[in-house]
């Protein structure tokens, strides 16, 4: 959108009168007409944008698949529908004037603004000496995994969670243990004794996901402590990933694991990003930090790890986190009544009978329990048996909704029976993907 002129700002003055509240971005591609209205965003979550014919995983890669004809709200990969937040795009572009592509190093701005960012959001003060560059989160794992642990050593996860932790390990060297959370009601628990009781001398290495994809929790501070404490206690240095950071629902608060104290903050290395939360996946760029130099020398030294990044990643990261601020809690506003809507859909209303799901504490991951209606279509013989039923589910929906979420059993031990849905896209495509699944589960 073209700046505003001085008589075109009049005009809309008085036509929305002068209690109106009207914000305009610096760089003047935005504008909102919110009047008193709460509801009202300065920027816009509902335009639906094309991601056909760009190399989109999540809609390419499934049309590739399947065909055009079958994939119409695809939910899968944790990627946002929404357009790029403007300022970032305004960003771009000037830097784009300038035409050298060379070797550069990320500024002082990039570090203050990750710095300030965690300060301000989270009370979390970090330095930037502690902080390290790479292309993503697993990546900047693997060195660390690989420094930290024996040989052929051995890498604890708590399922269900990100399925990318699986393949890192494996590719490291290392044997994955596994141990499954609790199911407590409508939240998903640490099983601290089951933890505590795998670990032997061959173990160094916990991955935490904090906030967990797929069940959505925002660990606590007394939670993160617990574990901690498990991890001290045995010599287990704690990989936290945070890359949800900021995602959260509601009232529900993220507590990094630094934050909870020194000796915590002084066993764990910490991966943030802003890809989730501002949608910049591709731009391939996170960062690390940990206080410990010991932990610190050995992820970049023992393992090798390279810190480079792009000089766009860069760009995205410090606006995002200069600039982004509203452009997060009015996201994350969008997000909360997408659930609402998913929460009256399926809870309160039933019109999809045999799935329940609670609305996450954190991401913009449903995820959803169909194990009752998993059961219904096998004893309809609509789910082939020889095959895991949640998959089989994925399947069913493809061909007979045109909807595409992900089978829960990709994310481990305890995700038998369970759907993860991602959440983040226009509320109308939203509506659409539980009316084409509403109406293939009635006509069984």
């Amino acid at each position: 959108m073209n700046k505003m002129t001085n008589k075109t700002r009049r005009v809309l003055l008085k036509a929305v009168g002068a209690s109106s509240l009207i914000t305009f971005s610096s760089a003047g591609t935005h504008y909102s007409l919110a009047q008193n209205n709460p509801s009202q965003y300065a920027y816009n979550f509902d335009n639906k944008i094309n991601r056909v014919g760009v190399n989109s995983i999540k809609w390419d890669s499934a049309i590739a698949h399947y065909g055009e004809k079958k994939i119409k709200v695809p939910m899968t990969i944790a990627d946002m529908d929404f357009q790029q937040m403007p300022e970032v795009k305004d960003a771009f572009l000037k830097r784009i004037k300038y035409e050298s592509y060379g070797y550069e190093t990320p500024p002082k701005s990039y570090f203050d603004a990750i710095i300030k960012w965690n300060r301000d959001l989270y009370g979390l003060d970090i330095k930037k000496e502690w902080i390290r560059n790479s292309s993503g989160l697993v990546a900047a794992m693997a060195p660390a995994i690989r420094a930290l642990n024996p040989a052929g050593g051995k890498v604890i996860v708590m399922t269900p969670t990100y399925n990318g932790f699986f393949k890192e390990i494996k590719n490291t060297g290392m044997r994955m243990v596994t141990s499954p959370m609790k199911k407590n009601g409508s939240r998903w628990e640490m099983d601290l004794d089951d933890l505590e009781s795998q670990l032997d001398d061959e173990t160094k290495i916990l991955i935490l996901c904090n906030p967990n994809n797929p069940t959505g929790e925002c660990w606590t501070a007394e939670e993160l402590r617990a574990l901690g404490d498990v991890c001290i206690r045995n010599g287990i240095t704690v990989l936290s990933d945070e890359i949800w950071a900021g995602c959260t629902r509601k009232s529900h608060k993220y507590t990094p694991y630094a934050s909870i104290g020194d000796k915590y903050a002084n066993s764990s290395i910490t991966y943030q990003s802003a890809a989730k939360l501002f949608n910049q996946p591709m731009l391939k760029t996170s960062y690390f930090f940990t206080q410990n130099d010991a932990l610190l020398n050995a992820a970049m030294n023992d393992g090798g790890h390279h810190d480079e990044v792009n000089v766009f990643g860069i760009i995205g990261t410090e606006v995002a986190f200069t600039q982004g601020r509203r452009w997060m809690e009015e996201m994350n506003k969008y997000l909360d009544d997408n659930f609402d809507l998913l929460d009256s859909y399926i809870n309160k209303q039933n019109k999809i009978p045999g799935i329940r799901f609670n609305i996450p504490e954190a991401t913009y991951l449903a995820w959803l329990d169909c194990s009752v209606l998993i059961k219904r279509l096998t004893n309809a013989d609509k789910l082939p048996k020889d095959q895991a039923p949640e998959k089989a589910l994925s399947q069913w929906l493809i061909e007979n909704s045109g909807v595409q979420i992900n089978p829960g059993i990709n994310y481990g031990i305890g995700g038998d029976g369970y759907m993860r849905m991602n959440i983040a896209l226009p509320r109308i495509q939203c509506e659409e993907a539980l009316n084409r699944i509403a109406k293939a589960v009635a006509a069984v």
